[in-house]
């Protein structure tokens, strides 16, 4: 049973590996992407690229834990990883469309 929770925890399904998993190509060297990748594999393919296999729960958390990099980021695969990045691409567009322009300005509570 501790087994099983601690797996939880760490993100695995009890098989050791996480639901959702993709790989994609970051333009950050690897020894930058491997400070903030716990349980992910880290590629150096060159000084400043490297290939990056995670993990996550589901295909948007996946998207947004390789987003956060804040890097130009080439999606290897799978699909469904391409899909949540276009899902995430047209939240954040909304977001911003609808957001307040001034950003020192603290949008009214109405």
């Amino acid at each position: 049973m501790a087994a099983f929770v601690a797996s939880r925890f760490q993100g695995s399904d009890g098989s050791g590996d996480w639901p959702c998993r993709g790989e994609v190509i970051l333009d950050l060297p690897a020894e930058v992407v491997s400070r903030y990748t716990r349980d992910g594999l880290v590629e150096a393919l060159g000084p400043d690229r490297c290939r990056l296999v995670l993990g996550s729960w589901s295909w948007p958390g996946l998207a947004a834990a390789i987003g956060r990099f804040d890097a130009d980021i080439e999606v290897v695969g799978p699909t469904e990883l391409k899909d949540a990045f276009a899902h995430l691409a047209r939240r954040y567009t909304n977001a911003a469309a609808d957001g307040p322009t001034n950003l020192t300005t603290p949008p009214s509570s109405q």
